[in-house]
């Protein structure tokens, strides 16, 4: 026996983003273009689907019946739902279930995002606008005085007509609206995102090179093994979305390549694998948590992402982890699991001296003298070129600018007046970072002119 094992810290990752409806027009729609099958929207049809009395091969129609399954396509479908649920999740009771190997309770990394930018049309029944997700959830933090848990980024880039029920892959097409969002986050709730979860578990080489600007932690890796791919799912299919074919699917944290984000290269962030939870593909098992905890057992500590919606009933999601993190316990009882907010699980496993973290811990220097802001570092080292900036105007809008550079990721410097904007038009001016090993700092100035 190995006393010397790592331990698997288990992250839960929840992509938050409030209530989901969907008629079943929809969802044969949905069916359509995802398997190619034209049936009359009919409850009837449904349940034909999900007896699978139609006529497939049978690899497709294993694909199908996890499509249709009824717990996958059983939606929150509004904000009672969904507050119903937390409130059976979030109980000690239910957290504390199944303690981890240190008796801790169950952790959840609540991954907010706006719905905004988008057409008028809803047809899923989205919750519009800024801050109405986060202000639910930090709410509701509160109220449950669940310190540990925290909330982190998600983002959804916007479809060519803007349709809120689209999938898109593109940053560069969604720039001011992920601008915008940003910006009113930092100004507004003093938040700077530090863990990124990515949209439709996608990244291409424009989010890729956002990330590396600002985001030292990215969960988004979803590499499976070439016969777990799903093989019948038309909008998936060709990396499409979600595609991670040659990424580390050990379990392993790796740097990217600057311009391949699968391959390990000399790029800053740390990107780190996560499985979904009983979704329509790319399914946490049993396979993967046991090669997790031989991993460890040889002496590594290892970062096991798991991720689902809030959306959908999440205890039958979480049952089902547990029941697999048991029968391991029982195979690999010398390794050790711990549940984990994101940012402690990447720093144990990276392998971050605590004294390293602690001394170089990022502060900056920020001043305003006359109509000119400066920023200096104090301490440690900004992830990334440079700080973000972004102000509030006194009419209301929200502007997001680059800094003038003084010494690299050392000093910078930011002239309010004619070429930007006149100093007694700003209410506020927001600073935020992070450093590498996911302390974040943020700055804001009200300018009381």
């Amino acid at each position: 026996m190995n006393n010397n094992s790592g331990t698997v810290y288990i992250v839960h990752h929840i992509d938050t983003e409030g209530p989901l409806w969907e008629s079943i027009e929809e969802l044969f729609d949905r069916l359509k273009i995802i398997f190619g099958i034209a049936l009359a929207p009919t409850y009837e049809n449904l349940e034909k689907l999900q007896q699978g009395l139609i006529e497939m091969p049978e690899d497709q129609k294993k694909e199908l019946l996890g499509a249709v399954d009824p717990h996958t396509i059983g939606f929150k479908r509004n904000w009672g739902m969904i507050e119903e649920m937390l409130d059976r999740v979030m109980s000690p009771n239910y957290r504390n279930a199944l303690p981890d190997s240190f008796g801790g309770s169950w952790i959840y990394n609540w991954h907010v995002m706006d719905h905004v930018g988008f057409a008028p049309e809803n047809p899923r029944h989205r919750d519009i606008g800024y801050h109405n997700i986060y202000d639910f959830y930090n709410y509701l933090l509160k109220a449950k005085y669940a310190d540990q848990d925290r909330i982190h980024w998600h983002f959804h880039p916007l479809s060519f007509y803007k349709q809120v029920h689209i999938s898109a892959t593109c940053y560069d097409n969604s720039m001011p609206v992920l601008h915008q969002i940003i910006s009113r986050r930092l100004i507004d709730k003093s938040f700077f995102p530090v863990v990124n979860r990515a949209g439709f578990h996608t990244e291409r080489i424009d989010s890729n090179f956002f990330l590396e600007q600002w985001i030292p932690f990215d969960c988004s890796n979803q590499s499976v093994e070439e016969d777990s791919n799903p093989k019948f799912q038309k909008d998936i299919s060709n990396g499409r979305f979600g595609d991670w074919r040659g990424a580390p699917s050990d379990w392993s944290i790796y740097q990217p390549s600057i311009y391949d984000w699968r391959q390990k290269g000399n790029a800053n962030r740390y990107i780190a694998r996560i499985l979904n939870m009983k979704a329509r593909y790319r399914n946490i098992n049993i396979a993967e948590i046991e090669k997790a905890f031989a991993k460890a057992s040889i002496g590594e500590n290892v970062y096991v992402g798991i991720t689902n919606h809030d959306f959908r009933e999440m205890s039958t999601e979480i049952d089902e982890v547990r029941d697999m993190l048991k029968t391991c316990s029982v195979k690999l009882p010398m390794v050790k699991f711990k549940y984990s907010e994101s940012v402690e699980a990447f720093r144990k496993v990276i392998g971050f001296p605590e004294e390293e973290i602690k001394k170089n811990r990022l502060e900056l220097k920020v001043i305003l003298k006359g109509n000119i802001l400066e920023v200096d570092t104090l301490t440690g080292e900004i992830f990334g070129p440079q700080p973000y900036l972004a102000f509030k105007t006194k009419s209301g809008d929200y502007f997001h600018d680059n800094f003038d550079f003084h010494q690299p990721k050392r000093s910078f410097s930011y002239v309010f007046d004619e070429y930007t904007l006149p100093l007694d038009k700003i209410e506020a001016i927001g600073i935020g970072s992070n450093d590498k090993y996911g302390h974040t700092f943020v700055k804001i100035l009200n300018t009381n002119l």
